[in-house]
Formats: C-alpha cells, sequence, structure tokens
C-alpha cells in the first residue's frame, strides 16, 4: 500500500541529505577562491586601485528609469532620465545642476524590457548632446545605459512598433558618433569622457584568459605564467562560477585587467556599425569591501587605450563612490537615480492610467476628434 510522502516531509529529508553535501561544495570553492586570489593579484589580472585625496573634477551622472504597468489590453510605461552634475573642488561639493527627460505613452506588452532600453539609451544620448553644446562641461560623465546596442537587442521585424523604436536607438547612437567622435575621449585627450557602468559580464577577463590568443585583446599587461601554476585552473574556474570567483578576488579599491569587448566572441556583434568599429573597452572594479563589483565600459579599442589612462579613470570611479554599501554608485550617478524615485514607486503611471480611463469612460477624446475646426474664428 501506499503511503503519502507530503512536502513537509521532502524538505525535511533534503535539507538534512542535501546540507552536508552543499556545505561541501561551497567550501572547496571558497578554498579555491583563496588559493587562486594571490596569484590573479601578482599576474597583474586583479589590479589596486588608488583613492584620490583629496578629489577635485567637475563630473556628471546620467541615470535612468523605468515603470510600466498593465492597462487597456496592453501596458502603459514612464520612463525617465535624469542627469546631474557635481562640482567637486578638494573633496567638497560646491555647484550642481541638473537636467531630465521623461516619456509617458502606451505600448504592447510585447518585451517591453527591450522598448525600456531603447528609450533609456536614446534619452542618455540626448542628455549627452545638450552637454556637449555647454561652455563649461564636466570632465567626465557617468552612465547606467550601455555604449552600444548587441545583436541579441534586435527585435523580429513582426514586431512593428519595437523594431521601429530599435531603429530609432540605433540611429541616435549613430548620429551622435559621427558628429561628436572628436569631442570625446580618447580620439581628444582633452574631450569629454563617457563612462558606462552596469552589473553584466561578469568575469569576462577570467573567459579571455582561458582563450589561447586572448591576450591580444587584453589592454594590461599580465603574468600568464603565474596563473598556469596551477593544473586544471581554468576549469577550476568554470567550476566555482565566474561571479562567484570575481566576487572573492576582487577586493576593496581594486579592479580587473581591461579588454577588448571582441574578446568575448566573434560572434557578439555591436550596432551600429560605426561604433563598433571604434571599440569597447571593459573592466570590473569595486570601490568598497561591501559594495557590488561594477562593470565600467568605455568606446575605444587597446590602441586607443593603456594601463596608466585605465588606472586614472578607475581612480576617479572608486573615489566618486562615498559611502560602502550594497546599492553604493558613484556620487553624481546615485544623486540621478535618487531623483528618479517618483518614476520607480510607480505613482506617476498608476495616475496617468486612472486619468486614462476617466477620459476614455467620459468620451473627451471622441468629442474633441470629432469636432470641426473652426479654421476662419467665425462665431456661430
Amino acid at each position: 500500500m501506499k503511503s503519502d510522502t507530503t512536502l513537509a516531509n521532502s524538505l525535511v529529508a533534503k535539507v538534512q541529505l542535501g546540507l552536508p553535501s552543499t556545505v561541501t561544495k561551497l567550501s572547496a570553492k571558497m578554498r579555491f577562491i583563496d588559493q587562486i586570489a594571490p596569484k590573479l593579484r601578482s599576474s597583474g589580472v586583479i589590479r589596486t586601485v588608488e583613492k584620490i585625496m583629496p578629489l577635485s573634477i567637475r563630473v556628471a551622472g546620467i541615470a535612468t528609469a523605468s515603470k510600466a504597468i498593465s492597462a487597456f489590453g496592453g501596458m502603459i510605461y514612464s520612463a525617465g532620465a535624469v542627469r546631474q552634475d557635481l562640482l567637486i573642488d578638494k573633496g567638497s561639493i560646491y555647484q550642481t545642476y541638473q537636467d531630465s527627460l521623461v516619456d509617458i505613452d502606451e505600448a504592447d506588452d510585447i518585451d517591453v524590457i527591450k522598448k525600456m532600453k531603447f528609450i533609456h539609451i536614446t534619452q542618455m544620448y540626448d542628455l549627452l548632446e545638450e552637454i556637449l553644446k555647454e561652455e563649461e562641461r564636466p570632465q567626465l560623465v557617468i552612465v547606467d545605459t550601455p555604449l552600444l546596442l548587441e545583436r541579441s537587442d534586435a527585435p523580429l521585424e513582426s514586431h512593428y512598433q519595437l523594431y521601429a523604436d530599435y531603429q530609432i536607438c540605433k540611429e541616435r547612437i549613430h548620429k551622435f558618433w559621427q558628429e561628436h567622435k572628436e569631442q570625446m575621449v580618447p580620439f581628444n585627450p582633452e574631450g569629454l569622457l563617457l563612462i558606462s557602468i552596469s552589473t553584466k559580464r561578469f568575469g569576462s577577463i577570467f573567459y579571455g584568459l582561458s582563450v589561447p590568443d586572448g591576450d591580444r585583446f587584453i589592454v594590461d599587461p599580465i603574468n600568464r605564467n603565474t596563473i598556469q601554476g596551477t593544473d586544471n585552473t581554468f576549469e577550476k574556474i568554470k567550476k566555482v562560477g565566474v561571479k562567484k570567483l570575481l566576487h572573492g578576488v576582487l577586493t576593496r579599491r581594486s579592479r580587473t585587467a581591461a579588454y577588448e569587448f571582441s574578446l568575448l566572441s566573434d560572434r557578439n556583434r555591436q550596432e551600429p556599425v560605426l561604433v563598433r568599429e571604434l571599440g569597447l573597452i571593459n573592466f570590473h572594479f569595486r570601490a568598497g569591501t561591501r559594495t557590488l563589483p561594477l562593470l565600467a565600459e568605455v568606446i575605444g579599442t587597446k590602441a586607443d587605450w593603456n594601463t596608466e589612462k585605465l588606472d586614472q579613470l578607475a581612480s576617479y570611479l572608486v573615489s566618486l563612490v562615498t559611502i560602502d554599501q550594497p546599492k553604493a554608485l558613484p556620487l553624481p550617478l546615485w544623486y540621478a537615480d535618487y531623483a528618479l524615485k517618483p518614476i520607480k514607486t510607480g505613482t506617476i503611471i498608476n495616475y496617468f492610467k486612472t486619468q486614462a480611463r476617466e477620459m476614455i469612460r467620459s468620451e473627451e477624446v471622441e468629442q474633441v476628434w470629432t469636432e470641426e475646426p473652426d479654421l476662419f474664428g467665425e462665431d456661430e
């Protein structure tokens, strides 16, 4: 006769039997991280970053946020971008400036996340172009959106509106770099330095170390022999997990060796083509003990950047993170992100939905559209 096996009994059995195995695997991975960390530092794969004290810089952050809710058989969304400028002189903030863009509209629920990405990138470049028109512009601009689109971002052409948004975004990126390339670092040493930070592509540098010709894509000098002292090092890295390894070896005020995006795969095609040909340099950095590792991206190739320039850039990023918290960001980006709270909470978009519903019920829009325009201003 069959006996019942309740979920509670299954959970208890799994915890009792699985706990020792899980702890054993975690302990083995932690021991490997402890062993490999000194080798990664001595080889140059993990580099120390100096904090600038006191810091003096004119810097801006451009943060984006969006909120979408179901409505009327589809979605309505609000998407905003905020630019926050800071003038820091010997560690003190003396002047700030803020600019913003907001878009509120309806959309299909087909991959609304991609639509928001296209809108955010477009908004970021619109705000960035305004910066280039100013006489007293920031030295450094930190953004939280990608600088380019990836091939995986391209929607199906049958998704007409989403595909149109993709084309608009791609053209916006192309137009910006076509017109303003000579005003930007590294193509103009005195130009505007643009850097994107995010939490994606964790551990890509470790993948590059396992590729036979990977060194030609790595900007910083590294000693591969130091890492290969242990048998099957790269196979063990894969088993440990590159994200877990990065969290373990990237300590306070440090960065990974920088590499070209082309290192990841020949199949990684970025759009638009003009900007893809300019190149993209990546490295991970960590500002504090509790802060998360972040990916930094700048336009350029190995020929455009060197270790000294990247160390200076990493020093700026680390110095601008003033609190050691998991959600900490460079100061201007943190201020810009905080200003987007009205969009993140959904208060605005829910109000917009309520007002739209009331207008539909009262047929206000239909009444306006069906009225004949009085072209000559004559009295009835």
